[in-house]
Parts: C-alpha cells; structure tokens; sequence
C-alpha cells in the first residue's frame, strides 16, 4: 500500500507539471461543462468542470474510423483548471474547482424546484443556465447502467469496448432499441432516471449526444473520474465507483422505490444484490440484459438467487420484450 501511495504522488506531481507546460498562461474565458442538478429533500446538488478549452465530439454524420479516434482523443487531452471560484449567484453561492477542475454546489431549495439553475465562473461574463432533473415528483426512480445495457460496446471485454468507444462517433454507436422502449416507458409510468456507469466524465458531452439522438431520457450522469490524484492513479475502482454513485441516489431519494437496469457483463449482479441487502424495501425490482450466450456464471447465479430471496423481482434475458409487453398492459 504504501509503494502504491509513493507512486500515485510521483505520478500526480509529474502530471501537474507536464499540465503546467501544456496549458501556458492562465486563461479568462474560461469553459465550464455543467453536468446538470438533481435534487435531494432539501436541496439541488449541481456537478460540473472547468477547463481551459472546449473539446470537439464527433462531427454530423458518418466518418473514418480514424477521424473518429481522433475526435475521441481530444475529449481527453483536457486543461483543468484548478482552484477556481464557481458561483450561483442568483443563490449568492461559491464553491472552489478541485485539482481536476471539478466542483460541486449545493443549493438550498425548500418549495417549488426551478427548471435551471445558473452557474458562472469567477471573472467571467458568461452565465451557464444548468438543467434540474427535478425527482421529487416522481413515482418511483430508476437506476440504470449505460455499457451493454443501454448500447452495445463489448464492456465485458477491455479491448474491444476500448475499440468501440474510440472508432465510432455520437451517430454510429449502437443504441439497443428495447432498452429506449423501456425507459421511456418506464418514464412515462412516472420514473426518474438515473444513469451510472465506469465511464470517464471526458464522455459526457458524447453520451449526452447519443441519448438525445437515440430520444433515450435525460437525467443526471454519475460517471468516473480517471485522473491521478495525490493517493491513486485511477480514482477508485469500477465496482467501488457504481456502489458509491448508488448509495448517492437512494440518499439523495429516501421517498422512493428503484428499479435497477444492468447487465451481465459486468458486475451488475453482485454489485446489485449487495445494495437489495443492505437497503431492504428500497429496490423494487432488478432488470438483466444478458450480453452474449455464454452460460452464467456461478457467482452471477448467486447473486441473482440472493436479488430474489430478498422477495425483489428478476427479470434476467436477452432483450426486454418480456418486460414491454407487462408494461404496455
């Protein structure tokens, strides 16, 4: 442990360095990319990051598998902009920009919940109106993972969702149409949706673009930091991150019931069946895709026997055909 702590504090202070040559002199215009709002009993909790220049997606259209990896290179060659002032100043709040350019305000709000929210950053004129995914209304929320749940990328495998991530564009990715069925159901019958995935915040514009191409329902992101920090080279683990962002939207929902959307791919199963345990009454029901034909795993059929011992509902195939059909009656 503490060869890995020496490590990871070369590695940031290299990185630190390498970024001070890279980004030149300070700029003051400033980007922020706000990541949207979402509301807690008290609250709106509003994310974001600074940086020093935008950063290109994918153009309109098809393209080359090059000029697609280009363009995905780009979202992570990012200049942070570190100890920067973020207000709200329409709410008279500030909050500093971490070492990563991250930030995160908390907004006070008792009665009725604005549509937006204002954001700028310190020195700038320009004011960032941020969207609120207001789920304090709602019936009941739903909590869904993105890779090989909602559109194809071969996460199971490292290569190929590192190739598939890279060489296709916002208007080529696979969007598996059941799951746009399903959610907009499901948002129909009174859901709020949540997404939480391993993937970096540097996709978040690009997954943003593809939910709106594929008319998938919007709501608040809960992605991964990658950067290096002062204690890890990778800002914790895949597991760890999803349990994490997890316990994040039930305390953040404590008048709700969710239903969770996964895949077996990955570690969905387990990580899911250790939030039914520990939050009893809470979860609803658990929906499965099952990415390939490969036989299940010992483990994956444990973990869902525990999902229903609980008296939770499984609902563990292919596609979600099964599942439309309830919802449509």
């Amino acid at each position: 442990m503490a060869v890995k702590l020496a490590l990871a504090r070369v590695a940031h202070s290299f990185e630190r360095g390498f970024e001070k040559i890279r980004r030149g002199p300070a700029r003051d215009d400033p980007i922020i990319d706000c990541y949207g709002g979402h509301t807690t009993p008290d609250r709106i909790v509003l994310r974001g990051r600074v940086l020093a220049k935008a950063r290109a997606i994918s153009a309109v259209g098809p393209q080359s598998k090059w000029r697609n990896f280009k363009d995905f290179l780009s979202l992570f060659a990012t200049d942070e902009l570190r100890d920067l002032m973020i207000t709200a100043p329409d709410y008279d709040l500030t909050t500093q920009t971490d070492e990563e350019g991250f930030f995160t305000l908390r907004v006070p709000v008792g009665g009725d919940v604005p549509a937006v929210v204002n954001v700028q950053a310190a020195g700038a004129g320009e004011v960032h109106p941020t969207p609120v995914f207001n789920a304090r209304t709602a019936s009941f929320g739903v909590i869904s993972d993105i890779d090989d749940t909602l559109l194809r990328t071969g996460a199971y495998s490292l290569v190929r969702n590192l190739w598939t991530s890279a060489t296709g564009n916002v208007h080529e990715r696979e969007i598996f149409d059941d799951a746009v069925a399903l959610l907009q159901g499901l948002q129909g019958r009174g859901a709020a949706c949540f997404y939480v995935s391993s993937s970096p915040w540097n996709l978040y514009d690009y997954l943003q673009a593809v939910f709106v191409r594929a008319k998938l329902p919007l709501g608040p992101y809960f992605l991964r930091d990658l950067g290096i920090s002062q204690t890890q080279f990778i800002t914790g683990t895949h597991g760890d991150h999803k349990t994490d962002a997890i316990e994040t939207i039930l305390a953040a929902n404590p008048h709700l019931q969710f239903t969770l959307i996964g895949d077996t791919g990955q570690h969905d199963p387990h990580i899911y069946a250790d939030v039914v345990a520990r939050h009893p009454g809470r979860i609803d029901q658990v929906i499965l895709r099952r990415p390939s034909d490969a036989a299940l795993s010992s483990e994956i059929e444990t973990d869902v026997a525990q999902i229903k011992a609980a008296g939770v509902k499984v609902m563990l195939d292919y596609d979600y055909r099964s599942l439309l059909a309830e919802i449509e009656t």
